[in-house]
């Protein structure tokens, strides 16, 4: 998925919002910049979220909203023990939350099974490659969804928009 800016990226947000559930995991790859803690933002504001922030000093961001997030910047974790300092479980086998990991892959032996994969390309400055990985059956399922969707130009507002060639599965 080719994403050329904010607006578009929000609209894809949304769509991917709309498709989670509670106990999902989402694991954000892609390098610094690549617009990772953006997206999750957009998700937020979809679930009523609206004082989204990057987590990289906090290391978990919680948000009470529509559907209950938690936020993980692992990116300063240099020994995947260090996961081990924080209540790891209650955040990559959620209950009642939607997790979102950035920089997972700093504690790839602790990372559960299952999670919904993303992974952010920068191709330049403002666009990026969002690739939903099908590492998992939701992550298939999510990519099921999305096969079925293009952007068309909207000519009446002069944006892009999102148009399905049929419903929801």
């Amino acid at each position: 998925m080719i994403i050329r800016n904010l607006n578009e990226l929000k609209d894809f947000a949304e769509k991917f919002a709309s498709l989670l559930r509670e106990g999902d995991v989402i694991n954000l790859v892609g390098e610094m910049g690549a617009g990772k803690t953006t997206f999750t933002g957009k998700v937020c504001e979809y679930f009523s979220a609206n004082d989204s922030s990057s987590p990289t000093f906090a290391i978990v961001n919680i948000y009470e909203a529509d559907k209950k997030i938690y936020h993980l910047d692992l990116y300063r974790f240099d020994d995947p023990d260090d996961i081990l300092d924080i209540d790891f479980e209650e955040y990559f086998y959620p209950e009642d939350a939607i997790t979102f990991l950035e920089w997972g892959e700093n504690v790839e032996d602790y990372l559960p099974d299952g999670m919904i994969s993303l992974r952010f390309d920068k191709v330049d400055e403002n666009t990026r490659e969002i690739t939903i990985l099908d590492g998992s059956e939701r992550g298939r399922e999510i990519n099921e969804y999305f096969s079925h969707w293009y952007i068309y130009h909207d000519f009446y507002s002069n944006h892009l928009r999102w148009r399905g060639d049929f419903g929801r599965f």
